[in-house]
């Protein structure tokens, strides 16, 4: 379900994290410092809110975290 009541699309959990996801399908992995700064620049959220999808995505298993570098996990 998204939230639709009080939250701005820009700062949702949700079309943050799909804009990870998208970033990721284009490059094999990304270093984390490099995804803040891209993200803040053409998102224009905070590293607060990145962090959160971040959380997200690697809650409910879409990423990997290793060595500073973010990769999508492999789909079984």
């Amino acid at each position: 379900m998204l939230p639709s009541n009080g939250c701005h699309p820009e700062i949702n959990v949700l079309f943050i994290g799909g804009y990870i996801l998208k970033t990721l399908e284009q490059q094999e992995s990304i270093n984390i410092e490099l995804l803040f700064k891209k993200g803040s620049h053409e998102l224009k959220v905070s590293t607060d809110h990145m962090i959160l999808a971040l959380d997200w995505l690697y809650v409910i298993s879409a990423i990997n975290y290793k060595k500073n570098e973010i990769t999508l996990n492999e789909v079984k």
